[in-house]
This record gives structure tokens, sequence and C-alpha cells, in this order.
């Protein structure tokens, strides 16, 4: 209870946060991607990132997460079963797992769908020249799948930014 005399202020209205949160979190998005072409990793640092981003959001920015923060929990929890089922069956690394799970959780059920979509077609465009080489290289080494994942989350994910 406020002390007499104190009156509780709302706290003004960052409509900057938004758009930056957002913009931040389709940077680190691309950051992946290259990480993962260059080193055949996704760091943990920016998964971590972007969740602690999506945090703010949901906290101080939730209109930025295009629907309620517990239907991009949601979205999340269930990408990362469906990355587990993929890194299981040997065609996802962790990585790349976490990756897409926590841009579910950014792009929410609105938007989740698009993504996916996009998502298969790169990915269907990096795998298809690796196994026509015949070569086995892709097996041995891996695809940097996050080139498929990430693109789409941060193009939709700056659209978002922008308005």
């Amino acid at each position: 209870m406020p002390a007499r005399g104190v009156t509780l202020r709302r706290l003004p209205a960052m409509a900057w946060l938004g758009p930056a949160v957002l913009g931040l979190s389709a940077a680190l998005a691309l950051v992946a991607v290259w990480t993962d072409v260059k080193r055949r990793e996704v760091p943990h640092w920016i998964v971590i990132g972007l969740a602690l981003l999506w945090g703010v959001a949901a906290v101080w920015a939730p209109a930025a997460l295009g629907a309620a923060p517990t239907a991009g929990l949601l979205c999340g929890a269930a990408a990362l079963l469906f990355g587990f089922i993929l890194h299981a069956l040997g065609w996802l690394g962790g990585g790349d797992g976490k990756l897409l799970a926590v841009l579910a959780m950014w792009l929410g059920p609105a938007d989740i769908g698009l993504a996916l979509l996009a998502t298969g077609a790169l990915g269907l465009l990096l795998a298809l020249p690796a196994m026509l080489r015949g070569d086995g290289e892709y097996r041995r080494r891996g695809l940097p799948l996050a080139a498929a994942i990430a693109p789409p989350a941060a193009t939709l994910l700056a659209a978002r930014a922008l308005g």
C-alpha cells in the first residue's frame, strides 16, 4: 500500500522496446546462421539471448509477440519436442532443435505455419545439392540447418518490428 501522499504512476510507454527486441532477435537469428555455416554449431549464447529477449518482450512489450506469451510458450514446447524427435532420428542437430524451439516461441501460432513451410523449402534447397553430389560429405559433416530455420523467422520478426 503506498504511503500517504504518494501516488503510484504507471511507467511511461516504451514504444521503442517492442521493435528493438524484435530487431535484436532477428539479428541474433541471422548470427546463428553464420555460425552454423562456418562452424556447424549454433552457440548456446544465441539461444539463451533469444530466450532472454523473448522474456523481456513478454513482460514489457507483449504486443511485439503477436500472441499471448502462453501461446508462444506452447509453440516453443511443441517445437522443442519436434526437435528432440528429429535429433533422435539423426535428421537435426541439437543446436538446430533448440533454435527452432526458441524461434517458435517468438513466432507464436500466427506465424509458425508460414515459417515452417519456408523452413522446409529452404531445407530442401540445402539438402538436394549435397545429396546429388553423391560424395556423402553431408552425412559426415551434416547440413547447416540453421540456414533453413532462421531466415524465415528473422524475416517475420523484422516485418513485425517494422509494423
